[in-house]
């Protein structure tokens, strides 16, 4: 540590102080008090005396082992401290916000484009769209299609549920003319002044805007960058897409504001005259947007320039030169370059520490004492010596297992369970401190209804990285709720809306736009059957039993849990061998009640039906009676079969799941605000009403409140449909050629979705 600039200096502690004089002095009370009147003398080669002493040596010694910063043990062995490894994220992910005014997307686009002089955003509050009015650079140097691509693709990389862009229009404001006489200083290059001047005036008719990061605020009061992102990194932050900051002043726009502007331009000394003329009248009032007329020549310039008595000439080439210079580097237009947005909000400095070796007491004892920490069988003091190792041992080990107990990396987590003997300690652990990101963002990773209809044997392991999951994107789910899918980026990968994103990452199921469930079971060359009410018996495609003698209690096993193979290549091995085995599928169809409630391992008995000879059993629970899934010579075969069984099905269901979310006013203006949200319902949490109540109610939180729309539950053979006519719209939103064939398709959507097992309203009515 440093004082008044001098060197780093170490602080001497008073006598007594320190830790290892104060267990000295305490432990030395407490003997005696213990002792009582039995106590007679202080022998430093008392072997307790000894003890004492060593064991405070140790104490001390591990006390500065664990008197760092909390940073440092969560630093890795390179020196480099991840905060978001632990869900800790730093400000321009927490503070940031997405666009939601028309203001919010102006400094979006001022930000994020270049080669733009001015823009206005217009929202229509009756349909949500936007049109976006540009203004490009005076000099007639900039691609317009280039700039109007850059503001389509930052519109749609940046929109919300139900709006949508109407069109990017190119104005060309009127022109002002600028006339003036002044006297610039002595010295001064009248060119440059004359440029400062124009950029002056151009940048105010454009409304004055500015674009920092923070290292480059220190001209506008803070004194500092460290001041600065010591006091407002949450200010400075707050209202902005990310660390670029846009800032729009309020002005009068006025001919008296302007000229006051003019009058600090560095070189001038004083102005006769100073006018923008329009039409050849002097202009006062410069609402409504114009630009500045820039003269190509020198007959073309309205000005007089003059230092002391004589007048001075401009040189063209040099004005112009200058005044492109001003205008691309001290305004807000500036070229954007890669890693621009990068920027370092203060990661507390840290060190790794490696303190978690521990040298054995026993060889802290003089040699007199003959101890042996590496005797095979210890001495009982020895053996009473090794009780201090362990609980340093295991206080260290702790501190060791820090970073991974904290971590939200799936990888940290197999390596602590793995190495640690203390499971159940890791695993209470670690569900208190997500519980505790739950409470600093404000979510539930694990709502209690979740718990309830865990019919796909989620382990206590598999919940806590499900959880971890969901955690480590929280920061961008919370900051982006309401973003939309971008409908120019051709593909769904990683382009989901984020309510979709939501809502898969909690309940851990796959979240690409891209994933078809429709294409689940016939992968697999499975055909759903569902039983169908008015024909109860045509649709029986399995063998149901009768309750006879072999289904009496004494006949039927119970089914036991078998830890099965996690490797892919493995699982699908063991997967071919239970179709070869199970006859239930040589007719490559699975019934509705097996498909749901055979991910219930206590669905399935062994039923014994002869010397060494045993059936596999399903009890359907939808519509009663058992089912024969197959027969072998051995329980134990069978008992195998049943978990791969299980944990297929188990695996189909959650590949089954998914939530597709509509914006119909994406094809059809007049169906503004409005979502159409499509599930499936075969699967066995979404077959499940209560369940499916818990998702209508989860998706009115998380999806914005002035929007509403319908919940439809679909059975396989409508979602096939639906997710033919969904794919090929998606496509259709990008092209304004097949704007048309885009209504045909929503108009078929709507039709199909009439069909819809069970309708839920977005609208919160409680």
């Amino acid at each position: 540590m440093e004082r008044d600039g001098k060197q780093p200096y170490i602080r001497q502690q008073a006598e007594g102080e320190n830790l290892y004089a104060r267990l000295q002095r305490e432990t030395l009370t407490e003997v005696q008090r213990l002792s009582g009147k039995v106590w007679t003398d202080y022998n430093i080669h008392d072997p307790g005396v000894t003890l004492a002493d060593i064991t405070n040596y140790m104490l001390a010694e591990t006390d500065y082992k664990l008197g760092f910063n909390l940073t440092d043990y969560l630093t890795a062995e390179d020196g480099k401290f991840n905060p978001e490894r632990f869900g800790l994220f730093l400000p321009n992910e927490v503070y940031t916000t997405t666009p939601v005014t028309a203001e919010d997307y102006r400094k979006l686009f001022f930000a994020h484009v270049s080669g733009l002089d001015n823009v206005w955003v217009e929202c229509d509050a009756v349909s949500g769209s936007y049109t976006v009015k540009i203004v490009l650079p005076p000099f007639g140097e900039d691609d317009e299609n280039k700039v109007v691509k850059q503001v389509k693709e930052v519109y749609h990389g940046h929109r919300n549920l139900c709006e949508y862009l109407r069109e990017v229009i190119v104005v060309q404001p009127e022109e002002l003319e600028f006339h003036a006489e002044f006297e610039i200083e002595p010295g001064k290059d009248a060119s440059v002044v004359l440029a400062k001047i124009y950029w002056t005036i151009l940048n105010y008719l454009s409304g004055g805007v500015n674009i920092f990061m923070p290292k480059e605020m220190a001209p506008l009061g803070m004194s500092s960058e460290n001041e600065l992102l010591k006091v407002v990194p949450e200010e400075w932050l707050e209202g902005s897409e990310d660390v670029i900051r846009v800032i729009i002043p309020r002005q009068q726009n006025t001919e008296y504001e302007l000229y006051k502007k003019l009058w600090q331009v560095e070189g001038i000394h004083s102005f006769s005259t100073c006018y923008l003329m329009k039409n050849g009248e002097p202009l006062t009032d410069f609402f409504g947007g114009f630009s500045l007329k820039i003269p190509k020549k020198e007959e073309e310039l309205k000005v007089c320039i003059r230092c002391g008595r004589f007048t001075e000439k401009v040189d063209m080439k040099r004005f112009k030169e200058y005044l492109k210079i001003f205008y691309y580097t001290e305004g807000h237009i500036r070229e954007q370059k890669s890693g621009r947005k990068e920027y370092d909000w203060g990661v507390p400095n840290s060190t790794y520490r490696n303190i978690f070796s521990h040298t054995s007491i026993t060889e802290e004892f003089p040699a007199c004492y003959r101890l042996s920490p590496n005797r095979e069988i210890p001495t009982s003091f020895e053996a009473y010596l090794k009780l201090y190792d362990k609980v340093v041992e295991d206080g260290l080990k702790e501190v060791e297992y820090l970073p991974r107990l904290l971590s939200l990396f799936a990888e940290d987590f197999a390596i602590l369970m793995e190495k640690s003997d203390r499971k159940r300690d890791i695993l209470m652990l670690k569900s208190r401190y997500l519980d505790f990101l739950d409470r600093l963002y404000g979510v539930e990773s694990h709502p209690v209804w979740l718990s309830e209809q865990n019919s796909y044997g989620e382990t206590e392991e598999g919940t806590l990285l499900r959880r971890m999951n969901f955690l480590r994107h929280v920061a961008g789910l919370i900051k982006n709720r309401a973003r939309a899918r971008n409908i120019i980026v051709s593909g769904g990968e990683g382009n989901a809306p984020m309510v979709k994103e939501w809502f898969c990452l909690l309940l851990g199921i796959n979240e690409s736009d891209e994933h078809i469930i429709s294409n689940v079971l016939p992968s697999y060359n499975l055909q759903l059957i569902e039983k169908k009410p008015d024909k109860p018996l045509f649709d029986r495609i399995d063998s149901l039993l009768i309750d006879e003698r072999m289904l009496e209690a004494d006949n039927v096993l119970e089914v036991d849990y078998k830890e099965l193979s996690a490797d892919e290549a493995e699982k699908r091995k063991e997967y071919n061998q239970m179709r070869q085995e199970l006859p239930i599928f040589n007719e490559n169809r699975i019934s509705g009640d097996l498909f749901r409630g055979g991910t219930r391992l206590d669905n399935y008995k062994i039923v014994k039906v002869g010397k060494d000879e045993y059936m596999l059993v399903f009890h359907n629970r939808e519509r009663s009676g058992w089912t024969n899934l197959g027969r072998a010579d051995g329980r134990e075969r069978l008992n195998t079969l049943a978990n791969i069984l299980r944990r297929t099905l188990r695996d189909l269901n959650q590949e089954c799941e998914t939530i597709y979310v509509i914006e119909p006013v994406l094809t059809d203006p007049e169906r503004p605000f409005r979502l159409l949200v499509v599930l499936p319902i075969w699967t066995q949490r979404f077959h499940t009403p209560r369940f499916r109540e818990k998702c209508g109610e989860l998706l009115r939180t998380i999806i914005p409140a002035h929007l509403t729309g319908t919940i439809y539950w679909l059975d396989e053979g409508v979602m096939r449909k639906f997710e033919g006519c969904y794919r090929q719209l998606m496509r259709t939103l990008g092209n304004s050629d097949l704007r048309d064939y885009g209504k045909q398709l929503l108009d078929a959507i709507y039709e199909l979705l009439k069909n819809a097992i069970e309708m839920q309203e977005l609208d919160d009515k409680y």
